[in-house]
């Protein structure tokens, strides 16, 4: 009996394990053009019957497994206010402060690359107007010995900077207008998208938070676990990996490195929602990962799926990247609904898995019903593992 296994890398995204795959699972089922019907369902897989079709080439059965990594999201710290207006300008040097992200502002996605910034910068705007108040309520004492009791040279050299502009917001601010900022800005995602923009410097610098393993590895190990059980049952003809926003990244990483070449015979890719080519700007191994990646020519094809309407969104490469022009990359721009608070707040980026398009090229049966498999997943031979 034919079988093949799915499994989906969800993005950021702090939900419980298995949420995305109850999404894409019911999706499937509700399918209009591949009929079929959920069998079982455990916290480890969620299996699909398949109904014959003659407009389809699916297997029988549908094993779909998630690959979480959600616990590996760290829970923001309640910092003291001077802390996180530390941290808020940190990232925003880390992001502003490389000459590469320009190039990503200006050629790819306006939206991603701004939006990030932009969170960073009302970020530091929210809480120095924050700090403003209390200095207006305190009487100008905001130092970081004031503030946190550390009287350390650095911090207090820092503090009389802050403290500065600080007395200068106070003259040029009203009061209550400094009231209204506080109110006003934390109602936009800006904290959201901080910690995203924090945990993907974390990620690209791959830094470890419990001092021995890089958070890039934790992530990859993850993830490389639940392929490799998929292979080793030797059950399944086809294993299919799907990576969602952020989980894109992760995915790219491990095919790029995966030890055995083997084994991409029998694989495909999918990438959905992916910040990867501008992320790719800042960061230079994440560069070299993705060219590594897509030139190893999984057996069953690489998609890369995309939305215009979906702002948290670049593609895995660029529309004029010469892995589509080779043929190692197909990539499928999809139409998704949805009006401009739905790009704005993000809802439209977890839409994916309801678009019929979407769901045909993730099992690799073209855009239309009776369409032929992906043009890429024919005659193209994975090449050598990486060296080690």
């Amino acid at each position: 009996m034919a079988s093949w296994a799915l499994i989906l890398v969800p993005g950021y995204h702090r939900k419980p394990r298995n949420t995305l795959r109850e999404v894409l699972v019911a999706n499937l089922a509700m399918s209009e053009t591949m009929p079929m019907t959920m069998t079982a369902s455990d916290t480890d897989k969620a299996t699909l019957a398949v109904t014959p079709s003659d407009t389809t080439g699916l297997p029988q059965t549908l094993d779909v497994y998630e690959a979480s990594w959600s616990d590996l999201i760290p829970t923001p710290a309640e910092d003291q206010p001077i802390g996180r207006l530390f941290r808020g300008l940190s990232l925003l040097i880390y992001w502003l402060g490389y000459p590469r992200m320009w190039c990503a502002v200006f050629r790819y996605s306006f939206y991603i690359a701004v939006g990030y910034l932009a969170s960073a910068a009302m970020l530091v705007l929210w809480l120095v107007s924050l700090i403003t108040i209390v200095a207006q309520a305190v009487g100008g004492d905001i130092s970081p010995t004031a503030a946190t009791g550390n009287g350390s040279g650095a911090m207090v050299w820092v503090g009389q900077h802050v403290q500065a502009a600080a007395a200068w917001l106070v003259a040029q601010l009203p009061q209550s207008w400094a009231a209204t900022l506080t109110i006003l800005i934390p109602l936009l995602p800006v904290m959201a998208v901080a910690d995203l923009a924090a945990f993907t410097r974390a990620y690209l610098r791959d830094a470890a938070a419990d001092g021995i393993t890089g958070l890039r590895a934790r992530l990859r190990m993850r993830v490389q676990s639940s392929l490799a059980r998929a292979l080793a049952t030797g059950g399944y003809d086809r294993v299919i990996i799907v990576g969602h926003s952020f989980g894109s990244l992760i995915v790219t990483d491990l095919i790029a490195g995966w030890y055995r070449a083997a084994d991409l015979e029998k694989i495909s890719v999918v990438t959905i929602g992916s910040p990867g080519a501008v992320f790719a700007f800042r960061s230079r191994w994440l560069t070299d990962e993705i060219a590594a990646a897509v030139e190893r020519r999984p057996g069953h094809g690489w998609s890369d799926i995309h939305a215009d309407r979906d702002l948290l969104s670049a593609g895995l490469v660029p529309a004029d990247s010469p892995a589509i022009e080779a043929g190692d990359v197909t990539r499928f721009v999809v139409d998704l609904p949805g009006g401009l608070m739905d790009r704005i707040d993000g809802t439209i980026h977890f839409t994916y898995f309801r678009d019929e398009q979407v769901l045909r090229t993730i099992l690799g049966q073209g855009a239309a019903p009776g369409a032929p498999a992906l043009p890429h997943s024919l005659g193209k031979p994975a090449l050598p593992a990486p060296a080690v």
